[in-house]
């Protein structure tokens, strides 16, 4: 307070900017141009997921309640008034990302501007991480939880009682908006246990004082950043939402090991070697280049046989470690959605690599580095356009939805009330693409409401079910949308058939 009184702001500011690195500074820069590349489309562009269709309507602190994100809604509210600002939000979710690339990149012990503006950037856009195909309202909360739950492994890693803390509280913090940054955490601090190993100082161990100081000091802060955010929970009266299995999330009842197992490592060789939409097949060859380079180094660098085989191990762990929330409840399906993590282990393997090799092999590694930023910033490119037009394709056929029925003649109905059987799948095909997330295809009774709401229409869909005879006998006699007999009216109710019964 003494120094705000004495001394001009802009000159503290200019101070504090100059105490930072200029290697870091550089860096993020370079990540936030980097950024802008890849969601410069989405942040001047309109684009609904169809879970934002819902959350664009919450005006209170609700969001992500119910999955046990005590934290987000409130952050969400208060900071931004419930607004849905695409700009805005991914603008402070860019800058977010950049402090966190740059706080991770020297936290593995990156020093050149090179290396850490490669492995921040990398992280920075990485499709998964960027949570761009995923919720547009959350695009500033998301960031942060990533940021929290690396600064808690930089704190906790110190081994000081007072890091412990601070890092245990980070935890707790990061785990309210989203509980998966835990594997985050984990494949974090692992990637920094390898990198630790393998270029110490001549005369330091293979397994130092301060790396055990740093283990005990994270596990630590994990339990008790765990164990409080489980605290917190309680005493917020969250009633977890079952549909995707959050009822059962972090409790240990009902566990299975042997699944979890399974599923661990069915989803890791799915993500390393199965194409998949978000990534080309050579985007897939380049990361394993990366870590089949990391894996060669962990076998070269240390001298005995033993610490070799630590170090693969590790690395293996630390491939495993995005999926750790699924061996722990492998039923919740929304932890295998977000597997962020993914972007470290690219991230950290590139790191060891620009670390350990020689000249000419940094080199060709740094440029190789480059070609595949620049995949990823193709990748989110392609994702954001083909969610805007599926965004327009939705509002499209809820248009031609609303057109078709109203001009059916009938003095019984008021237009309003509509009863919607089953649900209408958009057609998958080029340049639409099924994938988590992307390009989502279906329309229902709920979904159909929410885009009335945007439209500005009065109109109510209310799902059709057994209390509603008549409506689902004409349904059974009529073709589904876009055949123009799928609309009609029954008993002063206007009647859409997206699919027969059943469906």
């Amino acid at each position: 307070m003494f120094s705000f009184a004495r001394v001009p702001i802009d000159r503290s500011l200019s101070l504090w900017w100059q105490r930072i690195d200029v290697s870091c500074r550089k860096a993020f820069f370079v990540a936030v141009l980097v950024s802008i590349l890849a969601f410069g489309f989405e942040m001047t562009n309109l684009t609904l997921h169809h879970d934002d269709v819902q959350q664009i309507f919450i005006q209170d602190t609700i969001l992500g309640h119910f999955l046990g994100r005590f934290g987000l809604g409130p952050f969400y509210y208060y900071t931004q008034s419930s607004y849905f600002m695409p700009f805005l939000q991914l603008s402070e979710g860019i800058a977010v990302m950049g402090m966190y690339g740059v706080l991770v990149a020297r936290f593995w012990g990156l020093q050149r501007t090179l290396d850490i503006a490669l492995v921040a950037t990398a992280l920075c856009v990485f499709p998964y991480l960027a949570n761009m195909y995923q919720y547009n309202t959350a695009m500033a909360a998301y960031p942060l939880a990533h940021l929290l739950a690396a600064g808690a492994m930089v704190m906790a890693s110190r081994g000081s009682v007072a890091g412990t803390l601070v890092g245990a509280a980070l935890v707790t913090a990061a785990l309210s908006i989203y509980q998966a940054v835990i594997a985050n955490a984990a494949t974090l601090f692992l990637i920094f246990l390898i990198v630790r190993a393998l270029f110490k100082q001549r005369d330091e161990p293979f397994v130092s004082r301060p790396t055990i100081r740093a283990v005990v000091g994270v596990a630590m802060a994990a339990i008790l950043g765990g164990a409080l955010y489980l605290v917190c929970v309680s005493f917020v009266d969250v009633s977890y939402d079952a549909e995707q299995a959050a009822d059962k999330a972090f409790s240990l009842s009902g566990v299975d090991i042997v699944r979890g197992v399974k599923d661990v490592l069915e989803g890791t060789r799915r993500f390393l070697l199965w194409p998949e939409n978000y990534f080309p097949g050579y985007l897939k060859g380049i990361q394993l280049v990366f870590l089949a380079m990391a894996g060669l180094a962990c076998l070269w660098l240390p001298s005995r046989l033993w610490q070799k085989a630590a170090a693969v191990a590790t690395l293996l762990a630390a491939a495993l470690a995005p999926r750790l929330v699924q061996l722990i409840h492998p039923e919740g399906n929304y932890h295998s959605l977000t597997l962020t993590a993914y972007a470290l282990l690219v991230a950290g393997a590139l790191a060891i690599v620009l670390r350990a090799a020689p000249v000419l092999i940094r080199n060709a590694a740094a440029v190789l580095a480059c070609i595949m930023i620049a995949a990823y910033v193709i990748q989110c490119n392609w994702v954001s356009t083909v969610n805007y037009l599926n965004t327009m394709a939705h509002f499209a056929t809820m248009t031609q939805l609303l057109a078709k029925i109203r001009s059916l003649p009938d003095a019984q109905w008021d237009g309003t009330k509509i009863a919607v059987v089953g649900a209408y799948d958009m057609p998958i095909e080029y340049p639409y693409k099924p994938a988590t997330g992307i390009a989502s295809k279906f329309i229902d009774a709920e979904h159909m409401n929410h885009l009335a709401r945007l439209l500005r229409d009065k109109a109510t869909f209310v799902q059709a079910d057994q209390t509603m005879p008549k409506v689902l006998e004409y349904a059974a006699t009529h073709a589904p949308w876009p055949n123009p007999a799928s609309v009609g009216i029954v008993d002063g109710t206007g009647v859409i058939v997206l699919s027969k019964p059943g469906r």
